[in-house]
């Protein structure tokens, strides 16, 4: 049975509501990763919002696109991040991510 719309840009949104409260919450291991990639503090903080900000857009079905678009783009960081940091490994769950992101954004 193929997934819908609604369920994939839920999916999409859960993904964000927990990235978000990583990013605004800032666990040592969080502030570390920014600090070792070069990051200004407060560009963790600036990601957290976004991704708080995507997920209430992907939620509603009239925001969709505009919330898998903002999704796109936070992603789009991430995998220029961990690619440039040769964190290859690291890279499934954010490729699934734009994956969905795509697909909400189609859909949307």
């Amino acid at each position: 049975m193929p997934a819908t719309p609604d369920a994939i840009a839920l999916i999409l949104a859960a993904a964000m509501v927990v990235g978000a409260a990583l990013n605004l919450i800032g666990p040592g291991f969080i502030r570390d990763e920014f600090a070792r990639w070069g990051y200004p503090p407060l560009l963790r903080v600036a990601v957290g919002g976004a991704e708080a900000v995507a997920a209430v857009l992907l939620v509603l079905p009239a925001t969709r696109a505009f919330g898998a678009g903002l999704a796109l783009a936070v992603l789009a960081g991430v995998v220029f991040t961990l690619a440039r940091d040769r964190a290859w490994l690291r890279l499934e769950y954010p490729v699934v991510l734009v994956i969905l992101s795509l697909l909400a954004l189609r859909d949307g």
